[in-house]
């Protein structure tokens, strides 16, 4: 029996897993979509919550998408908030769907034909999307199976086990919310403590006031997924995890005194129900009573969450928009990927402006180069994490070119610490003088140009300035190597402001690579140029508008 229990358990969970990354790929960038354009007010918000988890069949997955688009700007701590919320609110629909179907049909009658038309099309189309829609009709039939066991079970598990003496009592009450909370936290999903507590009720051995306090027990133990997610991510997940356990915390205080008055209430509402649906309306009702509870303070809240955390982001090397939480929904993975390399290249093209300020010693920017360096290691290890969840053919490009522009902006770097050898405090002549700061300042516009996240960035533009820059260098190195050759200046030195320049070259050429690839990237995700995360050292990272009017002397 207690092998008969477990397998049961373990089928559903099976079920429950492949069904619910095959729903994340099937959706394809529906999710990211509807979080990225339907959330922007407070109802909004709420039941984007409730139908991408009535969607996706899994509150943690929804939960995690949220901290992942709050890491990548695209929305808001307060509409993550309310998403977060609804998505409580729409977890309760796997509740529903047993409580409906799992005790009115044969079930195994209606899975096998399911199940093999799932093989059919997940053999057939691999990981494409109808490939994933068969794996997630492949994991709703064994969902049901596993219910299937479950019900045989607990039908011979009342002779042994006394749980109608057990749940008795307050005492007794709050013995069988703990086992909802330690159900929940060993199987890590509330949706199959809840198919365990609706069956077990349904077959008798439970009753529903115990029922109900185990209820209240599964939303308490789902924290501990959230809690377990978020152990070393970013400052935002770690926000948006503490609204989600503080919903669920809530349902003790607001309910558990009350299911008495509950259970009558709904007795009352919907008259004589069976159990099992009984059990689903308690849970809807309790998830609604924390929403009314909430929704009220839900400002306040998120202003106190915003000063929680902080020294999370303080190291420089410390990534913003990635979490581990994310990798096993694709596009918002890829979201959020694109943004932390536009942060690095950020990070990189301040780094090579000091570089121009004028001399600086190589010790004094060293430190600076190392952060981002740290920082750009720190996302290839999530590059490779990505590449082996297997994702979509048509995000799986992104990968590898994500490499590339790590790599563009690194060499870029190397060479400007190498262009610290254009030193012009001493005694050059003019001309030569001239057609450096003249290339100096082609460099400077450039760089403030070649951010894609910058509004009216255009890659032609760039391309113009490139052009420019190829002419100013030439005319740059020829006015050096006559200034040599001539004896007006060192050979030696002529050598150093030769190789100084070509740094520059090399400077803009990995810049201009890297902003043709980050601007393709930007058609992956929601999200137009120049309208993105307001962040905090965008405003020392853009010091200059575009500008493409630097002159070039004849």
């Amino acid at each position: 029996m207690i092998f008969m229990f477990g397998g049961g358990v373990a089928l559903f969970l099976l079920g429950m897993k492949l069904l619910t990354d095959g729903l994340k790929v099937a959706a394809g960038n529906t999710l990211r979509t509807i979080l990225a354009k339907y959330t922007s007010t407070m109802p909004k918000g709420i039941l984007a919550g409730i139908l991408i988890t009535a969607l996706v069949q899994s509150s943690s997955a929804v939960v995690f998408a949220t901290i992942g688009f709050v890491n990548a700007g695209l929305i808001p701590l307060l509409q993550a908030v309310y998403v977060i919320f609804g998505s409580n609110v729409g977890t309760t629909l796997t509740g529903w769907i047993i409580a409906t179907i799992g005790f009115n049909v044969n079930l195994q009658l209606m899975s096998m034909p399911i199940l093999a038309l799932g093989m059919v099309l997940w053999l057939s189309f691999g990981s494409e999307k109808k490939g994933a829609l068969g794996q997630s009709m492949v994991g709703f039939s064994i969902f049901f199976l596993g219910i299937d066991i479950l019900k045989t079970t607990f039908s011979d598990l009342g002779d042994f086990v006394p749980f109608d003496q057990i749940g008795s009592g307050v005492s007794g009450l709050l013995l069988m919310m703990l086992i909802g909370i330690m159900l929940t936290t060993i199987m890590q999903s509330s949706s199959a403590s809840i198919a365990v507590v609706i069956t077990a009720a349904a077959s008798g051995i439970v009753p529903v006031h115990a029922a109900a306090a185990m209820v209240i027990g599964a939303d308490v133990g789902t924290t501990s997924t959230a809690l377990f997610a978020v152990i070393g991510s970013t400052s935002n997940a770690k926000r948006a995890a503490f609204a989600h356990v503080l919903f669920n915390l809530l349902k003790v205080p607001i309910a558990f005194p009350f299911i008495t008055w509950i259970l009558a209430g709904i007795y009352f509402v919907f008259g004589d129900i069976s159990i099992p649906v009984t059990v689903a309306v308690f849970h809807t009702t309790i998830k609604l009573m924390g929403l009314i509870v909430l929704l009220p303070f839900t400002k306040q809240l998120v202003k106190f969450l915003e000063r929680q955390f902080t020294k999370d982001d303080i190291k420089p090397e410390k990534t913003r928009y990635l979490d581990e939480t994310v990798l096993n929904t694709p596009s918002i993975a890829t979201s959020a990927l694109i943004f932390e390399i536009k942060r690095v290249g950020r990070k990189s093209r301040k780094l090579i402006r000091k570089t121009l300020k004028g001399k600086r010693p190589i010790k004094e920017l060293e430190p600076d180069n190392k952060g981002v360096e740290a920082l750009s290691m720190i996302v290839g290890d999530y590059i490779q994490k990505m590449q082996r969840q297997g994702f979509p053919p048509d995000l799986q490009y992104v990968l590898p070119q994500s490499l590339r522009v790590l790599q563009y902006f690194s060499e870029a770097r190397v060479h400007a610490l190498e262009s610290l050898t254009v030193n012009k405090t001493d005694e050059l002549p003019n001309d030569v003088i001239l057609t450096i700061e003249t290339l100096e300042e082609l460099l400077k516009a450039f760089i403030n140009n070649s951010d894609s996240e910058l509004k009216g960035f255009s890659v032609d533009e760039l391309e113009k300035l490139y052009r420019q820059l190829e002419t100013a260098y030439e005319i740059s190195k020829r006015t050096i190597l006559e200034a040599g050759s001539k004896g007006k200046i060192p050979i030696a030195r002529m050598i150093s402001l030769h190789d100084g320049i070509r740094a520059y070259r090399r400077i803009w050429d990995q810049l201009m690579k890297a902003a043709v690839f980050l601007n393709d990237f930007n058609n992956l995700i929601d999200h137009k140029p120049g309208e993105g995360p307001q962040l905090q050292e965008s405003i020392s990272d853009h010091p200059m508008e575009p500008n493409t009017s630097v002159a070039i002397p004849k």
